[in-house]
């Protein structure tokens, strides 16, 4: 939590104990909260039973710092990274 502010975050948000948890996902991204989050890890695996693959986008609005940095990209979408002023 105290490395140099990241120009966008891979963020895996999986409330699973096998990643950060939820808790952990939201304080990591609270730490940065300027930093855009580009969500990973879920909806990538056809495994309706494991919450690793199947949180949902929409429960990280109401518990992360500036919801609007939150990114859901389609495979292939670009994103365009641009430098954070510190």
């Amino acid at each position: 939590m105290n490395l140099p502010t990241p120009d966008a975050i891979f963020f895996d948000f999986s409330d699973s104990q096998w990643h950060f948890t939820l808790e952990g996902a939201v304080k990591i991204a609270n730490a940065y909260p300027d930093t855009p989050l580009l969500l990973c890890h879920w909806g990538s695996v056809d495994s309706p039973d494991f919450v690793e693959f199947n949180g949902n986008p929409e429960d990280l609005k109401d518990l992360v710092k500036n919801p609007e940095r939150i990114y859901v990209l389609a495979p292939g979408e670009p994103f365009i990274l641009k430098k954070l002023s510190k």
